[in-house]
């Protein structure tokens, strides 16, 4: 009897919750449906991007018709008509909106004459349209990722014993921002650790690409130069501070087949290969740097000059692969070396003197410079990394011989408008 009456209680709970459940369903399923019609649909992703590029196209034909900042006079209208705003305050706002006018078409005036002047220049063209193009979009922007490193390595021989150096400086990472308006650029990088205070390492880069020629100038000053020494069989660990350098790297390059062969399409983008074609270059290289280490002071001062080659590889509309090599030949020197002599007892620091010794020219010397990229390109984007490598070599291996490295890589992605 007892397990009817649990049984019966069981099911005439189940039909309760059913009905429970029925029942909400009926009354609550119409109430989130008209609270769902009433909710105002969100704009997705693909339409304020519509929106995003009507505006550009909007900002482009007024820059067209020489109004590019009066582009939004149409909008203000329309707002201001839609506005419940008295007549009397209209009447005001627009007796002050006609003597900004008044200023923005002066303004206007001045940037169209500005503009046609790039433009001429901008699409001027000296070079074979069937290999090379300019972007239409006037603006372009990117956002880099850049990496770059350097190390030391010297082989000395002062005693007849050899004693080799291998050091390597801290990697430097910097994020950047470049805007450019019709092949002009600006950049603005920044070193997240170096703001962090946890790298005191500083290195500037500035460098300039066209077709027909273009230069590199980097700069670097580190005190993290950290590795080892090898000497008499036993190995002594270097720590960061004991070295610092501060080194300046130059380089130039000229391409012959500048008419069809575009540093730029690789490297800053304001141009676009359309076919895989290559050139060879002439340049000149200098690589100056002072290095101390433990009371001695190398100077390095080196003028090259060498010949390479350069190629874009195009296998498709999106893809561009860059590879170029340009080896030049040390045709001045001026290298040597400065340490402290041996004190005397009862001498003050300012007091001992320096020896200073010239380093002898060892054929080859040689400063070399590499670069490679990698472009993918869609619609108005463009995404990819580029790298430059800067090797050195000067002195002689009998004597005391220096070899530094020196690369950065840079990710990078950007649009046009």
């Amino acid at each position: 009897m007892n397990r009817r009456k649990m049984k019966t209680g069981s099911m005439v709970m189940l039909k309760a919750s059913f009905l429970v459940v029925v029942f909400s369903m009926g009354v609550l399923a119409p109430a989130i449906a008209q609270n769902g019609q009433n909710r105002k649909p969100r704009k997705k992703l693909k339409e304020l991007l519509m929106m995003a590029d009507s505006l550009r196209l909007q900002l482009r034909q007024s820059a067209d018709r020489g109004r590019m900042l009066q582009w939004g006079d149409s909008l203000l209208m329309a707002e201001l008509g839609k506005s419940k705003m008295s007549e009397k305050k209209k009447q005001r706002f627009m007796k002050h909106y006609v003597k900004i006018q008044r200023r923005l078409s002066l303004y206007d005036r001045q940037l169209f004459r500005g503009d046609s002047l790039l433009a001429a220049n901008y699409y001027k063209i000296k070079y074979d349209t069937t290999y090379i193009s300019r972007p239409h979009a006037r603006w372009t922007i990117k956002l880099r990722g850049n990496l770059s490193g350097a190390d030391l390595e010297t082989t000395a021989k002062p005693d007849g014993t050899e004693t080799h150096t291998k050091v390597m400086a801290d990697c430097r990472g910097t994020l950047s921002m470049a805007v450019a308006y019709r092949g002009l650029g600006l950049g603005l990088a920044v070193n997240p650790a170096k703001l962090a205070g946890k790298n005191q390492d500083f290195e500037f880069n500035l460098n300039s690409y066209s077709n027909r020629y273009g230069f590199d100038v980097v700069y670097l000053s580190s005190k993290t130069f950290h590795g080892h020494q090898e000497m008499g069989g036993s190995e002594i660990d270097i720590h960061k501070g004991e070295i610092s350098q501060k080194a300046l790297n130059l380089n130039f390059y000229y391409a012959f087949n500048y008419r069809k062969f575009s540093f730029p399409a690789a490297f800053s983008q304001s141009y676009i290969q359309k076919r895989s074609a290559g050139s060879w270059m002439v340049g000149a290289s200098f690589d100056g740097s002072k290095t101390k280490v433990k009371g001695m002071t190398i100077r390095l001062n080196e003028l090259a000059l060498g010949a390479g080659y350069g190629y874009n590889l195009v296998p498709s509309s999106h893809l561009l692969f860059h590879l170029s090599a340009l080896p030049t030949i040390t045709v001045y020197s001026h290298d040597y070396t400065k340490m402290r002599a041996e004190a005397e007892e009862g001498s003050s620091d300012t007091e001992i003197p320096t020896v200073k010794n010239s380093m002898k020219y060892h054929f080859p010397s040689a400063i070399i410079t590499g670069r490679g990229a990698a472009v993918y390109s869609w619609r108005n984007k463009f995404a990819g990394a580029t790298a430059v490598y800067n090797f050195s070599v000067a002195g002689d291996e009998d004597h005391l011989q220096v070899k530094r490295n020196k690369w950065r890589v840079r990710m990078f992605f950007g649009f046009r408008f």
